[in-house]
C-alpha cells in the first residue's frame, strides 16, 4: 500500500525533492514557529479560520453579489489559506511530528478551503448553486478516487487540479470586475466528473481482479 495521498503518479515521482525544496525554503518561518510553539494543527486551524473573513465579505452584500472591492479582500484571504497550508507539512517534519494522520488533516483542510470557498460563491450569487454543487461533489469524488488507487497501488497517471484556478478566477473578479467563474466551473465540472467515471472503472477493474 502506498503513503495515504492524493498525488498522481507523475506528482508523486517529485514530490519528495519538492519536500526538501519546500522545507529548505521556509526554515526561518519554521523556526520562528517553533520557538513560538506554534504547531502543526495549529497552523491547519488558522488556514480554515482564515476562510471566516472572507465568507463575510463576499456575503455581506445579500441579496446583491458582492462589490469588486470585497472580494478582492476575501480571494487575498483565500490565497492566505492557501499559504498558511503550505506551512503544515514542513513543520510536522521539523517537529518529528509528520504522518498519516498530519497527512490526513492537510488533505482535509486543502479540500475543505475547495468546499467552502465554492459555497460561497454560490451564496453571493457569482456562480449557480447547482453548478457549485455538481463542482463540489465531482472534484470530491475525484479526490476519493485518487487516494483510493494509490491505496490499491494503482494511481492515475496524472490528474487535473482546479482549485487554484477558481481561486485566481475569484482574484480576477476582484482586480478588473469581469466575471468568467460560471464558465470556468461548468469546465471545471466535465473534468472532474471525467476523473470520477475514470476513477470509478479503475477502482472496479482493481477490485475485481482481486476476487
Amino acid at each position: 500500500m502506498t503513503d495515504f495521498n492524493y498525488f498522481a503518479e507523475q506528482e508523486q515521482a517529485g514530490q519528495k525533492k519538492f519536500q526538501q525544496f519546500r522545507d529548505g525554503l521556509f526554515q526561518p518561518v519554521i523556526r520562528l514557529l517553533i520557538v513560538c510553539r506554534i504547531s502543526a494543527n495549529v497552523v491547519s486551524a488558522a488556514s480554515v479560520l482564515m476562510l471566516v473573513p472572507a465568507g463575510w465579505l463576499l456575503l455581506r452584500s445579500l441579496p446583491d453579489s458582492p462589490p469588486a472591492d470585497d472580494a478582492l479582500i476575501a480571494a487575498i484571504l483565500i490565497w492566505l489559506h492557501v499559504g498558511l497550508d503550505a506551512f503544515d507539512g514542513p513543520l510536522a517534519r521539523r517537529t518529528g511530528t509528520a504522518g498519516s494522520a498530519g497527512a490526513f488533516t492537510d488533505m482535509c483542510v486543502d479540500h475543505s478551503g475547495m468546499l467552502i470557498t465554492s459555497c460561497l460563491l454560490a451564496g453571493s450569487g457569482l456562480i449557480d448553486g447547482t453548478l457549485a454543487a455538481v463542482y463540489v461533489s465531482s472534484y470530491t469524488v475525484a479526490v476519493v478516487f485518487t487516494v483510493w488507487l494509490n491505496m490499491l497501488n494503482r494511481p492515475f497517471p496524472f490528474v487535473i487540479r482546479t482549485k487554484y484556478l477558481l481561486y485566481l478566477l475569484l482574484t480576477l473578479f476582484g482586480a478588473s470586475g469581469q466575471n468568467w467563474l460560471s464558465s470556468a466551473v461548468t469546465a471545471f465540472c466535465a473534468v472532474h466528473l471525467t476523473f470520477a467515471v475514470w476513477g470509478f472503472f479503475r477502482v472496479r477493474s482493481v477490485l475485481a481482479g482481486r476476487d
